[in-house]
């Protein structure tokens, strides 16, 4: 890491102090020190290598080269400002997440509101800004928030699939997907339907498909069909069997609930 720190220092210094250098190389340049210098402050806060005033510090340089570019878009090409804005909005994210774990809310306030001015939308700044209680009406800017973006919704459980059952379930003995089906079987007996009635079902949210597994084995006569924002959790529940052997899921989409519902016929649903 230090070496590419370094590296990254030197590719920046050496087109910085060249006149004659393409502008989108050096701020491709400038991104590729901000995304560095993220990697290492990263690395050496799960390792223990950096303290949390060392991680600042090395953050904090690279903010004071990128402070007078987050003005100024019309003159570079749209792909190489959008990447240099990515990574300062992770460069202001980090900022936060190591001021919060030291304690320093205040200042951890300010940063995640710099990368909402980045990004508006940016679902890691509203959920941390959301996750500081400060109760002093200065964060009116969650009042308006509906829903987080898509983008990091998928990012977030992409990232948490792999341990999704061993930590949610296993761990925390999670049983939403129980509970959920425990209503489904009261909803059917107050309306004095069997289970064989149920023909098409839709698991919206499916996740790794448990709620999924138990349709399948107690209404296998039943078509069921997922749809979850996050792929990876979709690839796991492709892959999902019933105690029969076959597949959970008839298909499984990568989409928004609304938006897929919006592609089926009301009537083609039993639930």
């Amino acid at each position: 890491y230090n070496l590419a720190m370094i590296k990254a220092k030197q590719q920046y210094a050496k087109l910085n102090s060249d006149d004659n250098t393409n502008k989108n190389d050096w701020l491709s340049a400038l991104s590729n020190l901000l995304k560095t210098s993220i990697l290492v402050a990263a690395a050496g806060r799960e390792f223990g290598m950096l303290s949390p005033d060392e991680q600042l510090n090395l953050l904090r340089e690279a903010e004071d080269h990128s402070l007078p570019m987050l003005k100024v878009s019309d003159t570079f090409d749209e792909y190489v400002w959008r990447s240099f804005q990515d990574q300062a909005l992770d460069l202001y994210n980090n900022m936060g997440i190591v001021e919060k774990k030291q304690g320093s809310l205040h200042e951890a306030v300010m940063y995640f509101r710099k990368a909402l001015e980045i990004k508006s939308n940016d679902g890691h700044a509203l959920v941390q800004l959301a996750s500081i209680d400060r109760n002093d009406g200065k964060d009116d800017i969650l009042s308006n928030v509906n829903e987080l973006d898509p983008e990091y919704v998928s990012a977030l459980f992409d990232g948490y699939s792999s341990r999704f059952e061993s930590e949610l379930v296993d761990v925390l003995h999670y049983r939403g997907h129980i509970l959920v089906y425990d209503a489904l079987k009261s909803a059917l007996q107050k309306l004095e339907k069997s289970t064989s009635s149920i023909q098409q079902v839709v698991d919206l949210g499916c996740g790794t498909g448990l709620l999924g597994e138990l349709i399948a084995n107690d209404m296998p006569s039943a078509i069921v069909s997922g749809v979850d924002l996050s792929r990876r959790m979709v690839d796991i529940s492709r892959q999902r069997r019933s105690r029969n052997g076959d597949d959970v899921y008839a298909s499984v989409a990568v989409s928004d609930a609304a938006e897929y519902l919006s592609t089926r016929n009301e009537r083609s649903v039993d639930c």
